[in-house]
């Protein structure tokens, strides 16, 4: 792996932020057609939800990022009322090095089957987490093993350094320019929404209807 093209990548992605909501004021987000099966392909985390999906989100997220947190509970709540959603998170770490070292650790967690519950854990923080000590104690409490976290951090690190510098590249292919973003079964929605703007968003793509 080439770490210094994996260094340039996330400096370069340290001056975007925090897309905030979607423009609520149009019927529909702004949302453009991008290569989805390219985002699908060797997903470096597990899926959370519905086994046999229809729609697939795929969110690029940061865990210091507010308005990703926001996001959760829409999402968790939306996978509940639908049995036919499923996300995959992407990380894409934004915020400086704090945020990549919780991305890490989030990674390398799965090699535990953990990935799920630490990633919970950091976005269920109430404030941005600003050490490495805070983020392995919530790993910890997330029922992480904190050595053999260690050992694989060590013994995995080119396949994390890959797995961010492919999600960095999509990001920068997206146009992205800051997290939350998501891609709805190949439609582009950059920023978040309430449950009640996804759920319609999923409708109109279930109906074949444009989405503006």
């Amino acid at each position: 792996m080439n770490k210094p093209a994996l260094a340039l990548m996330l400096a370069a992605t340290m001056s975007l932020a925090a897309c905030g909501p979607a423009d609520a004021a149009q019927d529909m987000p702004m949302i453009a057609e991008v290569g989805f099966s390219d985002l699908l392909k060797n997903p470096a985390t597990p899926f959370i939800g519905a086994e046999q999906a229809d729609i697939t989100i795929i969110g690029f997220m940061d865990y210091n990022c507010p308005y990703c947190k926001m996001m959760i509970p829409e999402l968790n709540g939306l996978m509940e009322a639908d049995p036919k959603v499923r996300v995959l998170y992407k990380e894409w770490p934004i915020f400086g090095p704090v945020s990549e070292n919780l991305a890490r650790i989030a990674l390398a967690a799965g090699y535990q089957d953990k990935y799920h519950a630490v990633h919970n854990a950091f976005m269920s923080a109430p404030d941005r987490i600003q050490t490495n000590q805070k983020a392995r104690q919530l790993a910890t409490e997330a029922g992480v093993d904190i050595e053999q976290l260690d050992r694989d951090l060590a013994a995995h690190r080119e396949d994390i350094d890959a797995v961010l510098l492919l999600n960095s590249r999509e990001a920068a292919a997206l146009a992205l320019n800051g997290t939350p973003a998501f891609v709805i079964n190949g439609n582009l929605i950059p920023g978040g929404m309430p449950q009640a703007q996804l759920e319609a968003v999923i409708a109109r793509i279930r109906s074949g209807q444009p989405l503006r």
